[in-house]
């Protein structure tokens, strides 16, 4: 066995019983990638040190000396970041942040989390770049959580991804893809019929579960002469998940600076969504850094 090879498996023992894992799980081998698994460690250590657990002074132990910030409400540099998060955990000690699920795919990582305070859940999805082992640039949308959904579920419960699971995450991609196409075109509901399973579990606060749940959606979308122009940012694909970022622009309203979405979906084995949760956030007139909301570095 290769050094390479022992780390693998060191690694996926470690992630195993970390998540409490059942013996048959960890003697598979993780289908991710040694970056993968560095961009997953670094950003789920950076969320629980610093923010969970409060060890502000830790910072420099995930946080580049670059680091270049999409999200409009923050400056570039790690001390705007620094600053802003130091000020909301002082400000509000009793706020609760819950990590929920974390995907990765080479040097990039996203985390699904919550953070509970004064009687509001606020869920997040951050999006970050990771460039020797340092988080070095970052994207993200947040949306207040609504108290009395179309369905029973949270926006945020429910499993994380499986990094043991086989599937195809090219073929995901393609389909979450085009899955998300059918708002462009919401009459036809081809790829909505073909690639999502009948029980689907819908996080999205506004839409009930199962495909029909969707298909609806996307018919009420249609009789409504609703145009929209979607706009995709970034994939990320996982085991059994996909990311997709993206931007949404209504053209019925004159001058609409468009929406921002975050969608996450979970494949079962037969190739079929079984899952969905997103963020959606307005994209604001004024920023305070000067990069784009949805631009990421070519490839």
């Amino acid at each position: 066995m290769t050094l390479k090879q022992t780390t693998l498996r060191f690694g996926a023992a470690l992630i195993g019983a970390t998540l409490g894992l059942g013996s048959a799980a960890m003697a598979q081998q993780a289908t991710i990638t040694p970056e993968t698994q560095t961009s997953i460690d670094v950003a789920q250590g950076f969320y629980r040190d610093t923010l969970v657990y409060r060890n502000l002074n830790n910072f420099g132990r995930y946080v580049g000396d670059t680091y270049i910030q999409h999200a409009p409400a923050y400056g570039d540099g790690p001390g705007q970041l620094i600053g802003a998060v130091s000020a909301e955990l002082t400000n509000d000690p009793s706020v609760k942040i819950r990590l929920h699920r974390t995907m990765a795919e080479g040097p990039y990582v996203a985390i699904h989390s919550v953070w509970s305070a004064g009687g509001e859940d606020y869920v997040y999805v951050d999006i970050w770049r990771v460039e020797n082992g340092k988080l070095v640039e970052h994207w993200d949308h947040k949306q207040t959580a609504l108290k009395e959904p179309a369905n029973t579920n949270t926006m945020f419960n429910g499993p994380d991804a499986n990094i043991y699971s086989k599937q195809d995450v090219e073929q995901n991609r393609s389909r979450a893809l085009a899955v998300l196409a059918s708002f462009d075109n919401p009459a036809d509901l081809t790829a909505v019929n073909d690639f999502v399973a009948e029980d689907m579990i819908q996080h999205n606060p506004w839409v009930v579960d199962g495909r029909g749940g969707l298909a609806g959606y996307l018919t009420e979308l249609a009789t409504a002469g609703t145009k929209l122009q979607t706009t995709i940012a970034k994939t990320i694909a996982m085991g059994d998940m996909v990311l997709v970022h993206s931007r949404q622009i209504d053209l019925g309203k004159d001058g609409d600076f468009g929406t921002g979405y975050i969608d996450i979906f979970r494949f079962n084995d037969a190739g079929q969504i079984a899952e969905h949760w997103d963020i959606s956030e307005a994209v604001p007139e004024i920023s305070n850094n000067k990069n784009d909301i949805f631009g990421y570095p070519a490839k």
